[in-house]
């Protein structure tokens, strides 16, 4: 734990931690001013709503609580992807996802099983609850 420390009161109180950045930042801003003006200012000045919508990669996080556990989901506009499933305590979890659904099982180990259903083939996603 010694060298971590030393390394970070060393790298912290020269200026020349200051230069590296200010070199380091010099060929990242290249990059990402070439990218920040194309597609950041225009896409917030006009309207941040419609810049939204048309990335489908990014979605509304939802969650989904079940009995047998939780299940978030990011809903896009034509598809979804589980963020997390979690069981409840004494619960197993089965997941299964393909391109067009996503189903998560709960399971007590006796004969209580819940599914989430996530599909969304051709259409919005829809989630579904069944609890057999």
């Amino acid at each position: 734990s010694d060298a971590p420390v030393s390394s970070s009161t060393h790298r912290a109180p020269p200026s020349a931690s200051v230069s590296p950045s200010a070199t380091a930042s010099g060929p990242t801003p290249s990059a990402t001013p070439s990218r920040r003006p194309s597609s950041r200012p225009p896409d917030r000045s006009p309207s941040p709503a419609t810049s939204s919508p048309p990335p489908a990669d990014t979605g509304e996080v939802k969650s989904y609580p079940t009995r047998g556990g939780r299940v978030v989901l990011e809903l896009a506009e034509h598809s979804a992807k589980l963020v997390s499933a979690t069981p409840e305590p004494g619960w197993s979890m089965q997941v299964w996802t393909t391109p067009e659904w996503i189903r998560v099982d709960f399971s007590d180990g006796a004969d209580a099983t819940l599914s989430v259903f996530c599909t969304w083939n051709g259409h919005p996603p829809t989630v579904e609850v069944v609890d057999q």
